[in-house]
């Protein structure tokens, strides 16, 4: 296989700079001189427009937090023969469809931006499908679609695809863009499909901004299948929206996305709400306060600084909310990826925690009693509703049953701090 130490980054057909490769797989990004000269836009807050070359370390945690995690990412280095450390290989080989807008292509390759070049993958995927159901340790998704040249972050089996009338597709060139995601099952947490679909449209019932997602059935195969908010759909072609995570907006590696590991916390999160999203502070902060009891009562605890983004146009956006499930539904540590005030454990959030946790976000502690009180009220409200909904629509499943009972004891839990929180004492500030 031809290789080579310098890539492309496009955006919008035009090049916006390089990376080099750097060591061990490490990369060096560069902006063209053109680029800066035309249209001085940086690629993340991370990375500010200017003529000098970035280090190592910057560059890397940007453009490393593109990339698949765990399982996917050490299969697909093994399959296509480079170590799964390798940044630079994994761009070189699947840097076409990102997410966000760029695009990453070798330097020495054939460029080709004509829309609309698909190929459908039904079959494949009912195969691939198969094989995972048949062997979940051994098959996972997104390496079983031997065309696949494309990426996409996290640690979750998921395929990007295009999806028109009910068919599924894979990109044949770089100028063709993904619409969708496909997450399939997974052994190790039963339901999983089915436990976002139920969470996402929860968020969406009670007024948190989500993509589009549903459940689809291929064969006997149920899928979580969500829209992508940074691609956008027109008469002729797609288009692609810039976007980066909380983590690539900081310079924070994937490895680092967890508070305890060094990670952003939501007080690092606000700040850079304030800082670059100013025009939008207040209702940043207590979207903060509302995704934090949200995740509370689903029990979500992998809400990390990857689950949060920003869309880079002219003037950045918070992008819609992403990834919510519950995982204590599943025998996991179970700990929040992001410290309620300076408390990790669900148990052990109190009310002391939620008032430092008001100070972190900079709203005040009645207001946040206010949010809290609006997200469990309208929670309590519809959650009994649409999961009889998704029973008489997908059929019954264990993880209905597990999901109430979770809500229903976290509700119960919180509600108990909510009120009290107001009244608490100076001492715990």
């Amino acid at each position: 296989m031809y290789t080579q130490n310098r890539l492309l980054i496009l955006w919008d057909e035009q090049v916006v700079g390089t990376l080099e490769r750097h060591g061990t797989g490490k990369l060096v990004f560069q902006y063209s001189r053109d680029w800066l000269n035309n249209t001085d836009r940086a690629i993340s807050l991370s990375l500010p427009c200017r003529e000098k070359r970035y280090s190592p370390g910057i560059s890397t945690a940007f453009f490393e937090n593109l990339l698949p995690e765990n399982k996917a990412r050490t299969i697909l280095a093994f399959n296509h023969r480079f170590d799964k450390k390798d940044t630079f290989s994994f761009l070189e080989n699947f840097g076409a469809d990102c997410a966000g807008a760029l695009s990453i292509l070798p330097e020495a390759g054939k460029m080709d931006f004509s829309p609309g070049q698909y190929e459908c993958i039904d079959t494949e995927l009912i195969e691939a499908l198969d094989k995972i159901v048949a062997d979940p340790d051994k098959f996972t998704l997104f390496p079983e679609m031997k065309k696949a040249r494309l990426s996409i972050a996290g640690a979750q089996d998921k395929l990007p695809v295009y999806l028109e009338e009910d068919r599924f597709y894979l990109p044949l060139n770089s100028g063709s863009a993904t619409t969708h995601i496909i997450k399939p099952v997974n052994a190790a947490f039963p339901d999983i499909p089915r436990n976002e679909a139920f969470c996402m449209e929860l968020a969406r019932k009670i007024g948190l901004t989500v993509p589009e997602s549903r459940l689809m059935k291929m064969g006997t195969h149920e899928f979580f299948v969500i829209n992508r908010y940074d691609r956008k759909m027109t008469a002729k072609n797609v288009i692609r929206i810039h976007q980066e995570d909380f983590c690539q907006a900081m310079g924070v590696p994937a490895e680092r996305k967890y508070q305890e590991s060094g990670g952003p916390g939501f007080l690092q999160c606000r700040q850079l709400a304030d800082e670059f999203l100013s025009d939008q502070g207040v209702d940043v902060r207590m979207n903060f306060a509302r995704i934090m009891t949200f995740n509370y009562l689903i029990g979500n605890h992998d809400a990390h600084g990857k689950n949060f983004s920003i869309i880079l146009e002219q003037t950045p956006q918070f992008a819609p909310f992403y990834d919510l499930l519950s995982t204590q539904v599943y025998p996991l540590d179970n700990k929040f990826a992001m410290a309620v005030g300076q408390t990790y454990r669900l148990d052990r959030v109190k009310e002391h925690s939620l008032k430092r946790f008001a100070r972190d976000i900079n709203i005040r502690p009645q207001k946040l009693a206010s949010l809290m009180d609006e997200t469990l009220r309208v929670v309590a409200k519809a959650y009994v509703p649409l999961m009889t909904e998704h029973e008489k629509k997908y059929g019954y499943s264990k993880i209905y049953d597990d999901l109430i009972k979770v809500i229903k004891d976290n509700l119960e839990r919180l509600n108990r701090f909510c009120d009290a929180l107001i009244f608490l004492p100076e001492r715990y500030l």
